[in-house]
């Protein structure tokens, strides 16, 4: 029984033994498996990206991206026998801006045209109340990570004439019309460039042109001209930082800072006598796109310019802080002075958007 026990457990043994030589046996051979299908995905892998590398090497180059949007806004406001008051009135404004864009080794060239045109109907009157025209150009080539040397121009007037609105005889004077005034800027510095979406411009060489035709009924003198003359350059330095992006999803924002110094400016204020060499011009633009669906659209623009060249008349006020009015129904003024311009325009209409593949 003994002997009998004894074979028993060596058989047990040998079993185990044998079954955990199998097991690990097995156990090896599938890793090795999974070693060598690996090795040959890797291999695949490699052989499939040089492939795509190939075709994308045998593609010719995009160097062009072009697109664009355009939107019809209109606002509509009517009143019937409402006790606080209105005027029922009717405006549609055109809004479109377009861009072509190139982009080849280190050279970039970015272009870009904005417009903006509108009227407004209300007392029976049509006039219009929006007029905007603004062409850029930018070229750069690069010479360090993000840094590109680059040449900037910027072309900036109105489409159709301009009316003073203020007097109530019906007599409307002419202020504007297409190049009357317009302003030129032109431009050599470096433009770093730190993300897709965002650019700092700065040049120490920046020309700033201006100019109003020759017509007796545009007072030059409101765009920093002197009587009779035709054209004014100033030469300073320009800062411009630009941001483009998608905020969250179908709201794009834009948004645009100049400031301008004129390094010639040695004039003295007509009212106060300090220095204007210290001067610097502002315009500072926003604005935000809103994609409703493929063709409804909204967007919110606003613009702040501060010129000390730029004239607006200023209104007197009688000792009660009251505006005097003329006997033809036009407010009394003393004298031409700088302010804080300012517009905003709010719209939702029909849009459509555009951008190569």
């Amino acid at each position: 029984m003994k002997q009998f026990k004894q074979l028993f457990m060596a058989a047990l043994v040998t079993i185990t033994f044998v079954a955990n030589a199998q097991e690990n046996n097995s156990l090896d051979a599938k890793n090795s498996i999974l070693d060598k299908l690996k090795g040959d995905k890797a291999e695949i892998d490699k052989k499939i990206a040089a492939t795509e590398a190939e075709i994308t090497a045998m593609k010719p180059v995009k160097k062009w991206k072009y697109g664009g949007f355009a939107a019809l806004n209109v606002n509509q406001a009517a009143f019937v026998n409402w006790a606080p008051g209105g005027i029922n009135s009717v405006s549609g404004t055109l809004v479109g801006n377009v861009f072509a864009n190139y982009a080849h080794k280190k050279i970039s060239w970015n272009n870009s045209i904005d417009a903006t045109w509108g009227l407004l109907y209300a007392n029976k009157r049509m006039r219009k109340n929006d007029d905007r025209l603004e062409i850029n150009s930018k070229l750069g080539y690069n010479v360090a990570k993000n840094l590109d040397v680059a040449l900037l121009g910027n072309f900036l007037s109105q489409f159709t004439p301009t009316y003073d609105y203020t007097t109530n005889n019906g007599n409307y004077p002419l202020k504007s019309y297409f190049a009357a005034p317009a302003w030129l800027n032109l431009s050599l510095g470096i433009d770093y460039k730190p993300t897709p979406y965002f650019s700092l411009y700065i040049s120490p060489a920046a020309g700033k042109f201006t100019f109003v035709k020759n017509d007796p009924l545009i007072d030059e003198t409101a765009y920093g001209l002197a009587v009779g003359k035709t054209f004014r350059p100033e030469f300073g330095a320009l800062i411009r930082a630009t941001l483009k992006k998608d905020i969250v999803k179908n709201v794009s924002l834009w948004t645009q800072l100049d400031l301008f110094n004129n390094y010639t400016d040695n004039r003295r204020d007509a009212f106060n006598g300090k220095s204007l060499r210290g001067n610097i011009d502002v315009n500072w633009q926003v604005r935000v796109d809103m994609k409703i669906n493929k063709y409804l659209s909204a967007n919110i623009y606003t613009q702040l310019i501060y010129d000390h060249d730029q004239k607006v008349n200023v209104r007197d006020k009688n000792t009660s802080g009251e505006y005097i009015q003329n006997a033809d129904g036009s407010y009394q003024t003393s004298a031409k002075q700088s302010r804080v311009q300012f517009r905003e325009a709010i719209g939702v209409g029909i849009g459509y958007k555009f951008s190569s593949k």
